[in-house]
């Protein structure tokens, strides 16, 4: 019987074990199902539990069954209590048939791991028991069996194994490497120059070393075995005088647990004097003890090496640090790459403002700037490149001075010619430097003014003039300045007030400043400039020396000063003629506020005077309450240093106005606020206006807020809710804040992804639409605790931009998730129903076609047997009939040869009937009889075969005999006629063990495929206007494996195209036309195939080539607990 075990998770697991084990609790202490009560509690309990249980009675009819039992045997709502278990599941073999009678004798039956092999050939693992009920009378009264699933759990041990077989693997693989690590490290030791130790020493002063490498035989001249447990022999070697220094280190070392770094002599057992230096690490133990690890160096050449090099050091210290000039030395690293500070003379350290004792072994990529560092390196390597001394000056700012120093680098040789050093000499020239500066300074001031600026002699000769002055007055060359003359410049009708008036001036007072006209030497025009003429004078005998001015062009001064009288009195002309009004504050040095004035428009609106207004402070003018909110907004204007605006409300004259005012602070060429012009309009009426616009916005906006709806106004063009009444809260149930800062994102946030595309789609209808239109769209949106609503929408065109495009929408949303959740079950039912009816209809199909076959069937069995019986009698009787008639042939013959000569009667009846004729004729007409009747026979044994459609058993048959017999039936239709030639089988029959199937059935799929080939070789025959040369239908046999076959019925028809293939199999499809096919005879054959053999069934076509239907089914049946 087919099975559909489900696999349960832990929880549901225990659960069912523990309602198993109640349940065969009950059973074992014979609860008994006699009673109606009994049964009925039975009932509840079994119905529900979710492990599959049925109780079976003696005859092992169903009594009880559980909803897991009908799931996991594709029992669906078949009405099972009261039948036969073996109705229902007519498969099932022997061996079970014996567990279930030896149960029904009173015994228990149960297997904890049992092999299952589903239909779809997947296996499974399952644990089942079979336990005997009782009646009160303590007789057994039937069988109760479970079966559950426990794949999980095998699936799990498996799985555990293969992780602790890894583990093991992982681990030899880890234990390999670190042996490969130890050998490799003790490889390292050795080849270390020095000796490698771990030094130990314990909570009572006394120590000894754990390890130490090969290197103490050539350093200690000891064998570590020598200091492994104590360490005192080898401290006995150390210098008497380094003795404290020694353990004065260690102890620091172990108190502080920083690293030990120390140096000391000691003597040898073979009398060498020998330097020692020690590094290494320590780490304090649980127990108190203190462990290094380091390693010790013999550098006793380092020492002898050092002395030497003292005494050469002393001499260039002296040296070093006697220059008033500051000297630096640098390490050359990677060949001039980079540079290293190695140390600074007392000169330079006072002479620099930067901290160079911090830049001593730091590389300058580490001690400067990245820009600072790359301008020194490129210097330096300038020197390296040259391979001599070079020269560079450079500056840099300090306490806001600028100091100027002369650099001189010089390369250091070492003894293979490798510059291995630089030293670097500065010298400060800052007093040099600054007086060239100033110098260059003053002509570059000059020179690039834009003023008129010239020397002259005291005699009134030209000896300089700058480029601006000769583009001034068109001189095009120096040397024409060489041999002009200060009265030369000016302007004919100016020279006789320079002589007489300005240059006794200037001489007697040292300057003069005023307007006067330069001459244009190109042009002969006039030059307005204001003219400034002083002396120069010796600063150490304040004796004059020349002339001197700086003049500046005046001509577009003069042009703007005209400018500007136009442009007031245009203003003025504003200022007085606008209704609007205008006042000006003056802003003081002390930040106080002054009205400076008013436009007459200002007289007309507040009644009062201008006079008036001229000098108050706002309090004066406005009272001290209005004027304090005055003056803080001046303030507010000046502060901010931009224009302000703003609404107010005033009183004058016991009358109150509103005004909109707008301040622009005016700035001066210092940069301060000096005053402030003031615009204002009067909107008095406006803001009553708009008070009144708002009560009755506050009365709409109380309907909306009562309404159980949303009403909101959506911009399209900003995608955001410009206004929502508060149901659009009260249904998501964000706060109006929440919703603020949400702004655009809103609805990104709220609707569902599904629906994003649809409602863009929605507001593009937008683009077209007319005013007055009325837009719907349903979709769903997010509240805040995560739940989906649906949302009804009404939207309108309420607003349009400049452009006439609609800018703004009008919505009204009704929540209709009520709505929406019963449309959803009602289509969910209305689905049910129709794919229940789909079903009803299908299985009521099969069934009568079923039903049909089977009337076929038994018609055909019948006609069959009743054809058969006389048959036989004739094909019988026609043996001993040609007996007799060779008999009386024979004797006519001898009746011929005795009487020759017969009765002219006789004579004349032989011949009437042609005796000789007959009987040669009658011969052959009882041979033909022959064959009539077997052919006859042939046909009704094919018929029998065939009709086998009651077998509802599995048997063993050979499938090339039902191939055989479909064939023979459908002989008369492969025949050639009139309008089609003949239809070839080709029979291409493997060697095919018996196999378990449904025969009647199995046939009946022959029928249906080779009846379509045959439909469709006929089609192809008809349609395609001319004679297939060969049609035929090919049958190919074959053992897929040890237990499936394959059979391949094929034609070489028109094929069928690729987009029907898929649906051959469907129910009530078919491509033939109306009457000629019902489009349910593939649908049952791979039903039949299928769910009931648990095979395969599926076509292969290629158009114009024919199309090929293949049959796989088992060649055993997988047996299953039942």
């Amino acid at each position: 019987m087919t099975c559909n075990l489900i696999t349960v998770d832990k929880n549901t697991y225990e659960s069912l074990q523990q309602e198993l084990t109640e349940l065969r609790q009950r059973v074992g202490s014979n609860h008994c199902f006699s009673s109606l009560k009994s049964r009925q509690q039975m009932q509840l309990f079994i119905e529900y539990t979710p492990a599959a249980i049925a109780v079976f009675d003696l005859e092992m009819r169903y009594l009880l069954v559980s909803r897991r039992w009908r799931e996991d045997y594709s029992l669906g709502d078949e009405e099972i209590i009261g039948r036969s278990h073996y109705e229902v599941f007519p498969e099932i073999s022997q061996n079970w048939r014996e567990i279930h009678q030896r149960c029904l004798a009173g015994a228990i039956e149960k297997s904890e791991e049992d092999i299952f092999i589903r239909a779809n050939g997947t296996t499974e693992w399952v644990k089942w028991e079979i336990h005997p009920w009782h009646e009160e009378s303590g007789a057994v009264g039937g069988i109760i069996m479970f079966t559950e699933v426990i794949t999980t759990r095998k699936q799990t041990e498996a799985e555990l194994k293969r992780l602790n077989e890894e583990l093991e693997a992982r681990v030899e693989e880890r234990t390999a490497e670190l042996r490969h690590s130890e050998a490799r490290l003790q490889r390292l030791a050795d080849n270390v120059p020095g000796m490698l130790y771990e030094f130990c020493l314990q909570p009572d002063g006394t120590g000894y070393f754990p390890y130490a490498s090969s290197r103490c035989r050539d350093i200690l001249e000891l064998e570590p075995e020598e200091i492994k447990e104590d360490a005192s022999f080898a401290f006995s070697l150390i210098y008497p005088d380094d003795v404290v220094k020694v353990q004065q280190a260690i102890a620091e070392s172990a108190q502080t647990l920083q690293d030990f770094d120390c140096e000391w002599r000691m003597m040898t057992l073979t009398g060498k004097k020998k330097w020692i230096k020690a590094f290494s690490h320590p780490e304090l133990q649980r127990d108190g003890e203190v462990i290094w690890y380091g390693c010790l160096f013999d550098i006793s050449d380092n020492q002898k090496t050092q002395q030497k090099l003292q005494s050469q050091a002393q001499f260039l210290q002296s040296i070093w640090e006697g220059v008033d000039y500051g000297i630096f030395v640098l390490d050359v690293l990677d060949d001039g790459a980079e540079f290293r500070y190695v140390k600074f003379n007392p000169a330079i350290l006072q002479l620099s403002p930067m901290p160079l004792e911090s830049f001593v072994g730091r590389t300058m990529a580490a001690a400067l700037p990245a820009d600072m560092a790359y301008y020194y390196r490129q210097r330096y390597q300038e020197c390296i490149k040259l391979r001599k001394s070079i020269f560079f000056e450079e500056s840099f700012w300090h306490n806001n001075q600028e100091n100027w120093w002369l650099l001189n680098i010089t390369p250091l040789f070492d003894n293979n010619s490798q510059i291995t050093q630089l030293v670097v000499t500065t010298t400060e020239i800052t007093e040099h430097k600054q007086a060239e500066q100033e110098r260059q300074i003053f002509v570059s001031l000059i020179e690039n003014s834009s003023d008129f600026i010239g020397f002259a002699s005291l005699e009134g000769k030209a000896l300089f003039l700058n480029e601006a002055g000769r583009n001034i007055v068109g001189i095009e060359s120096l040397e024409f300045v060489k041999n002009s003359n200060i009265i030369d410049y000016i302007f004919p009708d100016d020279r006789q007030y320079l002589l007489q008036e300005v240059l006794p001036i200037v001489i007697k007072q040292g300057m003069w400043q005023g307007e006067l006209h330069f001459r244009h030497f190109q042009t002969e025009k006039a030059i307005s400039v204001d003219y400034n003429m002083f002396v120069i004078k010796n600063p150490e005998t304040a004796e004059p020396m020349c002339f001197a001015t700086i003049t500046r062009d005046a001509s577009k001064r003069k042009e703007a000063e005209t400018k500007l009288q136009e442009q007031e009195q245009f203003l003025r002309s504003i200022y007085d003629g606008v209704p609007q009004v205008i006042f000006v504050v003056n802003v003081l040095e002390n930040g106080e506020f002054r009205f400076a004035g008013c436009n007459s428009s200002a007289e007309k609106s507040i009644g009062i005077n201008h006079a008036k207004i001229i000098g108050k402070t706002p309090e004066e003018l406005l009272g001290t309450i209005e004027g304090t909110l005055v003056r803080q907004r001046y303030q507010s204007c000046i502060d901010a240093g931009k224009e302000t605006t703003y609404e107010e409300c005033l009183t004058f004259d016991e009358q109150e106005k509103w005004w909109f005012t707008t301040l622009n602070p005016l700035i001066n060429n210092e940069g301060r606020i000096y005053q402030i012009v003031g615009t204002t309009w009067d909107i008095t009426e406006r803001k009553q206006a708009e008070e009144a616009l708002q009560a009755s916005q506050h009365f709409i906006q109380r309907i909306a807020d009562s309404s159980p709806n949303i009403l909101y106004i959506f911009d399209l063009e900003e995608q955001r809710n410009i206004y929502a009444n508060q149901e659009l809260e009260t249904l998501l149930g964000y706060s109006n804040t929440e919703i603020q800062q949400l702004g655009d994102n809103l609805l990104p946030v709220i609707m569902h992804p599904d629906d994003r595309e649809r409602v863009s789609l929605h507001h593009q209808q937008f683009l077209t639409s007319k005013d007055g239109d009325i837009v719907e769209i349903e979709f769903r949106v997010r509240r805040v605790n995560g739940e989906w609503c649906w949302l009804y929408c009404r939207e309108t065109p309420f607003n349009r931009n400049e452009q006439g495009d609609i800018k703004q929408i009008l919505g009204v949303s009704t929540d209709i998730t009520e709505r929406k959740q019963t449309e959803i079950q009602l289509q969910a039912q209305a689905q049910n129903l129709e794919n229940t009816l789909r079903e009803l209809q299908r299985t009521q199909a099969q069934l009568i076609h079923s039903e049909k076959m089977s009337s076929v069937g038994n018609m055909v069995a019948g006609v069959a047997h009743e054809i058969n019986n006389p048959v036989n009698f004739i094909h019988g009787n026609l043996i001993p009939a040609s007996e007799y008639v060779e008999d009386l042939l024979h004797l006519l013959e001898l009746y011929e040869q005795y009487y020759p000569e017969p009765a002219a009667e006789i004579q004349a009846e032989i011949d009437d009937m042609e005796l000789d004729f007959l009987k040669e004729d009658l011969i052959k007409l009882l041979q033909s009889m022959r064959i009539g009747t077997q052919r006859i026979r042939e046909i009704v044994l094919s018929l029998r075969n065939f009709s086998r459609l009651d077998e509802a058993e599995f048997k063993l048959v050979n499938v090339h005999e039902g191939l055989d017999s479909t064939l023979m039936i459908l002989h008369h239709r492969l025949k050639a006629k009139a309008d089609n030639s003949e239809i070839a089988v080709i029979k291409e029959y493997g060697k095919l063990p018996l196999v378990d199937c449904y025969p009647g059935q199995l046939n009946q799929v022959f029928m249906n495929i080779m009846s379509n080939a045959i439909d469709a070789l006929e089609d192809s025959l008809s349609s395609n206007g001319e004679e297939k040369t060969s049609p035929h239908i090919r049958i190919r046999t074959e053992a897929v494996n040890s237990n499936l076959v394959a059979i391949h019925i094929a034609d070489n028809g028109k094929g069928i195209p690729p987009g029907i293939v898929s649906k051959l199999f469907d129910p009530f499809f078919t491509t033939k036309d109306v009457g000629k096919g019902t489009g349910l005879g593939l649908s049952i054959s791979y039903q039949i195939v299928v769910d009931r053999h648990g095979g395969k069934l599926y076509c292969n076509s290629v158009p114009g080539k024919g199309a090929e239907f293949v049959i796989e089914i088992p060649i055993t049946q997988p047996e299953m607990p039942t």
